[in-house]
């Protein structure tokens, strides 16, 4: 087969059941070794062909209210209607003074220990419960 690659002109001679036999020979010739990663050895033996992996349909995806799916995948669309919930306005950083600065901060330091809290006393976590009332005691 002529084939071209940047204005380079070679023959091509792709192998038939002979080359596939060599293939195996000079595979089966190769001995087994070990890679080592972050204190971990993993042993790979060449003469083992590869698993291909198969692909799995993926559910519905939604971006932006858009649905798709891969791996052309249909999917029925029965998605329910999330209620839009009106934020506060966004925080005017030019115009906001330091002590407003520092009040947003305080807040949420503040929230952000509060949920913390709930979590620990979610894990009935005596000691991390003690640790972060004493912290909301310095925030407050």
């Amino acid at each position: 087969m002529q084939l071209t690659y940047r204005g380079a002109h070679y023959n091509y001679t792709p192998g038939g059941a002979e080359a596939d036999r060599e293939a195996n020979v000079f595979r089966a010739l190769r001995p087994t070794y070990q890679l080592h990663y972050r204190g971990t050895v993993y042993a790979v033996d060449p003469n083992v062909e590869p698993r291909r992996s198969v692909a799995q349909p993926v559910g519905p995806l939604h971006y932006r209210g858009v649905a798709y799916s891969l791996n052309g995948e249909t999917f029925p669309t029965s998605r329910k209607a999330v209620p839009v919930v009106p934020s506060r306005p966004a925080f005017n950083r030019k115009a906001a003074s330091p002590a407003e600065f520092a009040a947003v901060h305080r807040d949420n330091l503040y929230k952000n220990l509060q949920h913390r809290l709930q979590v620990a006393r979610d894990k009935q976590d005596q000691t991390l419960i003690n640790l972060l009332e004493r912290e909301l005691q310095q925030i407050v």
